[in-house]
């Protein structure tokens, strides 16, 4: 059942015991949801803890260390930027059909909870965690801040992707209000690389590729490149790869490839006006928003790549 900010928080006040699922292989957003709202329930007095299939990164450790690490058993399930229960990982099994509350952003995703809260003009879940809060009448700290400022920073590149919108600053800009080092935090998740990082970027830039009059970017992560850095990079360092064929002059379709196993691999696509990345990925199940989503094909690389190829020159032909 769809609903507002006003009864999300008011799920919120009437229960306890909560447990937040961040979906796999996490990004900023999810995290900083989880943590942000586990900090806010845990400072009203409730019990709350987060969890997610996958480790956080060691660069937004900072957000797993903002709460309290509490024990008991789980009685209200909470979702937050979860746009299908695939997406949970290993725990979508457990809690797919147990998600009594699921707050999100996404214009493309799949109802699954009792009650669902979304707003695809968030730029980021974060944003509606922080309304919710004040719905709720909660105070916030600098731990939380940290933690929802985290969200709205990396779902919209430090505020430089078009999804950016005022009421993202005006967001930001009352959470900066509190005592956190939001400098610090932003040179940790935008400008800190590396040096495996840097020589994975040198590794990848070498072989892309470039498809439809150069308006297409395509990065190949098969498993030997991953294999070969994956003692060197951690899974932020991949995942901060999806921007960087769309930085290249001329490229309105950027995408990136990662194989995952020997016959699946993931697509990170990020897009510009009039091209809708969800509509794209659409076409092989995945979504996500208009300028950022993803989605998986199976099958080997050369079958992927049959597959994919003509799909994206047809995005790039209609504009």
């Amino acid at each position: 059942m769809l609903t507002d900010k006003k009864k999300a928080a008011q799920i919120l006040l009437e229960n306890d015991d909560f447990l937040i699922l961040c979906h796999a292989n996490p990004d900023g957003d999810t995290l900083g949801c989880g943590y942000g709202l586990c900090g806010i329930l845990q400072k009203m007095g409730k019990r709350a803890k987060v969890l997610c299939a996958d480790p956080v990164v060691s660069r937004m450790q900072y957000l797993k260390d903002s709460v309290v690490q509490q024990e008991f058993d789980e009685k209200t399930i909470v979702s937050v930027d979860v746009a299908d229960t695939k997406l949970l990982g290993s725990l979508e099994e457990l809690y797919a059909d147990r998600i009594l509350l699921a707050i999100d952003h996404h214009e493309s995703r799949k109802e699954f909870a009792q009650y669902t809260f979304v707003d695809p003009d968030a730029a980021a879940a974060c944003e509606l965690i922080y309304e919710i809060a004040l719905e709720m009448g909660a105070e916030l700290d600098g731990r939380i801040a940290s933690c929802l400022y985290t969200g709205i920073a990396t779902d919209t590149g430090c505020f430089k992707f078009t999804n950016t919108t005022s009421r993202t600053h005006r967001i930001a800009g009352e959470l900066m209000a509190y005592d956190f080092p939001h400098g610090e935090i932003n040179y940790q998740l935008f400008d800190l690389k590396s040096k495996g990082r840097i020589e994975l970027e040198q590794r990848i830039l070498r072989d892309i590729e470039f498809a439809g009059d150069d308006r297409i970017a395509i990065v190949w992560l098969t498993l030997d490149i991953v294999n070969e850095f994956s003692d060197r990079v951690d899974t932020e360092d991949f995942n901060g790869l999806a921007s960087l064929p769309r930085q290249i002059e001329g490229v309105v379709l950027g995408v990136t490839v990662k194989q995952k196993g020997e016959n699946l691999f993931k697509v990170s696509m990020r897009s510009t006006e009039p091209i809708n990345a969800a509509e794209v990925c659409g076409v092989f199940g995945g979504g996500g928003h208009a300028r950022a989503a993803g989605c998986t094909i199976e099958g080997n690389l050369q079958f992927v790549r049959a597959k994919l190829l003509p799909v994206l020159e047809k995005a790039v032909e209609q504009i």
